[in-house]
């Protein structure tokens, strides 16, 4: 019989409402009880999803909103029926609080035992350390010249550890959560720190994170953190990875990305003073641990985007950052060729590119392209336009500016992630359109539909996103109309193709026309093209080269392109593979390890998020029992279970303080005495237990 402590009630809501699960063996009942529960709520505590939905200035109201409260809070569903549909604009910038900065934190930063640090030389090929190699070193007994000279420190000029290190903790043989330690003299930066999202199979899971109980247990190493963009697989895990480092490390990123860092640390409570948190300018020089470090512009698909030089006595390090060659911004903010040249000129030890695109042939689209090519489809049609789009793409702004002044239309945004990038753009003087001038999204009905553009979220079709509820006839905000032309301004991210093609054949069984082809000319790639990545690799000629961003197949094919540029020295590694670099002496390889070679290995845990307080290894979220559940289905077993005992006439035993009553009445049965009589319950282990499954 099961203890009444094993028996629990099964919930069973949306896949984001499963946090945690537990399994409880019946012991004697053959019966197995899955127990899937949400922790409640203190009576003052509002839930993250519900701090989210508050702070929608667009969207739905607070608790006492109905299904349009109006007022502050707009038009919004709350518990009640209510029917209005309010007009209040509320506060589209307002923080959207998620923590205390701790709760978010879950399990993540328990695991720090058993993680050594992969930098030992006796975890590689080489037989000896550096240190330990005959002869010894003096660095004072050979002069300053050749103490600063890292191929001259050891006998012979053979280096067995390797000045230069890099360590990936994501983002290698895959698309997203970029994060890594660059590193010399044991002393390291950490690079960038993103998320990935996660895939069909992580049912309940939002955000995939990387090891920061990795980090934790090695925090005394690293001396500051770099971001090159702001990107989600950029700087998503920030809320998780700031919490595991020293509370002095520094943080630098260029204006706009810290505006978009500073909102989302504000938002988890780790934000403090500010002072830790530093802006960088293109072109600036900046000491951050060992390295002096050097932001150079590139273009991508978001503003104020940087690759990164990293100069040491070991020599000079490159990292592209995410990038293309965009020869006409529509900001203006041009390729910093001629900082890439000069560069390539000082000689390059190691350089690391983005390899997202090296299967596609020629270069990329010019983001003023796309702006001709969107003015022209306003300027063609004479009913509404609805355009969707990334959030984060700043850039395609310009290009809805420009129909929009050329058309004598007014715009509108719907969605809460257009009005964030916007404020952040606005904030670093970057922003193609005053977010005072928009129209409020509860408004655009009272717009002449000929004279408004609609930019919105859900180019992903992502079910809480404005356009996928209006292709469903489930919108509060848009309603589609036969006359409207519908701008898919963005592409198909891997994975999310069916779904988004069931939502573009419903907006098309709704009436719109809808303009997504290639040819229509209305979106492209922030990532470099083959070209482009030749045609820096020939510009930089690093004498090692290690392809990053991608998948494994991107990788060995741009590990192939450098090697048809020229670049002798090229290899790929995966996640938690510590790569060592020694430095050409006179353009060869020395050392008895080789110029490139792998020190160890890390043992990193993924980590995973569920969009509010649960957080931790996939056991600690149970996505494997998730997957179960939503495969094999699940039994819900309701128990009802009694502290005393019905007692009658029947023989049936008590405890040693009822046995007269019960001996009695067992008697009078027997004899056709007294009627059966009630014992006052008492407590006792085990009991009478009714059922059912």
């Amino acid at each position: 019989m099961a203890s009444p402590a094993a028996l629990s009630m099964v919930h069973h809501g949306r896949p984001g409402a499963l946090l945690s699960a537990r399994r409880a063996d019946f012991a004697g009942t053959g019966l197995r009880c899955v127990s899937v529960a949400r922790p409640a709520a203190s009576p003052t505590q509002t839930s993250s999803r519900e701090l989210s939905v508050v702070a929608e200035g667009e969207g739905r109201g607070a608790r006492d909103g109905g299904r349009g409260g109006g007022g502050r809070s707009g038009g919004g569903r709350g518990p009640q029926r209510g029917r209005g549909r309010g007009r209040g604009r509320g506060n589209p910038f307002r923080l959207r609080p998620q923590s205390d900065g701790k709760s978010h934190l879950g399990t993540t930063l328990r695991y720090t035992d058993n993680k050594p640090f992969p930098d030992m030389v006796e975890m590689a090929t080489a037989p000896i350390r550096a240190e330990s190699a005959p002869g010894g070193f003096d660095s004072h007994a050979r002069g300053p010249e050749s103490a600063n000279d890292v191929t001259n420190q050891y006998p012979g000029g053979l280096i067995d550890d390797a000045p230069i290190k890099f360590l990936p903790l994501g983002g290698l043989g895959e698309i997203g959560m970029n994060c890594a330690l660059v590193g010399t003299e044991n002393r390291y930066v950490l690079l960038d720190a993103g998320l990935m999202f996660p895939d069909h199979e992580e049912l309940g899971i939002q955000k995939v994170l990387p090891d920061v109980s990795f980090l934790s247990r090695w925090k005394d190493k690293i001396e500051a953190v770099l971001i090159t963009h702001g990107h989600e697989d950029h700087i998503g895990a920030l809320p998780w990875v700031i919490p595991a480092l020293d509370p002095a490390t520094p943080v630098y990123a260029g204006h706009f990305t810290m505006q978009l860092i500073q909102r989302r640390m504000k938002e988890f409570n780790l934000w403090g003073d500010g002072s830790r948190f530093k802006v960088i300018d293109m072109g600036e020089r900046f000491p951050a641990g060992p390295f002096e470090m050097e932001a150079v512009r590139v273009t991508h698909s978001i503003p104020d985007c940087c690759g990164l030089i990293f100069r040491c006595s070991a020599g000079t390090i490159v990292h592209t950052g995410d990038w293309k060659i965009d020869e006409h911004p529509v900001d203006g903010r041009h390729f910093d060729r001629a900082a890439w040249e000069r560069v390539g000129k000082e000689g390059v030890t190691l350089m690391m590119s983005d390899s997202t695109n090296v299967l596609s042939p020629g270069r990329t689209i010019s983001e003023s392209t796309i702006k001709e090519s969107m003015m022209h489809k306003v300027l063609g049609h004479k009913g509404r336009i609805i355009t969707t789009q990334f959030a984060s793409n700043i850039h395609r702004l310009y290009g809805v500016k420009a129909a929009a002044d050329a058309s004598g239309r007014k715009i509108a945004f719907v969605g809460m992630s257009l009005t964030t990038y916007l404020e952040a753009a606005k904030k670093s003087g970057l922003a193609p359109i005053d977010p005072e001038s928009l129209v409020p999204a509860e408004e655009i009905d009272n717009v002449n539909p000929s004279e408004l553009i609609i930019v919105t979220t859900g180019s992903q079709a992502e079910p809480r996103a404005q356009l996928a509820q209006a292709a469903f006839g489930s919108s509060r905000l848009i309603t589609l109309h036969p006359d409207d032309l519908v701008l898919y301004s963005a592409k198909m991210i891997p994975g999310n193709e069916k779904r988004v093609m069931r939502m573009m054949n419903a907006i098309a069984m709704r009436g719109p026309e809808i303009a997504m082809r290639r040819e229509d000319g209305l979106h492209s790639s922030g990532h470099a093209y083959r070209d482009e990545l030749e045609e820096i690799l020939k510009m930089l000629h690093p004498e090692h080269f290690l392809p990053v961003h991608g998948e494994y197949a991107f990788l060995k094919e741009h590990e192939s392109l450098a090697r048809e540029c020229g670049v002798r020295h090229s290899t790929v590694i995966g996640n938690g593979q510590m790569m060592g670099v020694t430095p050409l002496r006179n353009g060869q390889q020395h050392g008895t390890l080789g110029n490139m070679h792998l020190l160890g290995e890390a043992r990193l845990q993924t980590m995973f998020n569920d969009g509010g307080k649960g957080s931790g290894t996939s056991e600690d979220l149970a996505i494997e029992e998730r997957m179960r559940i939503a495969t094999e289905g699940i039994v819900v077993v309701d128990m009802e279970v009694f502290d005393g005992l019905l007692h009658r006439g029947s023989g049936d035993g008590g405890d040693d303080d009822g046995a007269d009553g019960a001996d009695g009445g067992a008697e009078g049965g027997e004899e056709g005495g007294s009627a059966p009589t009630k014992t006052k319950p008492r407590t006792r282990t085990g009991g009478v237990m009714t059922g059912r499954a």
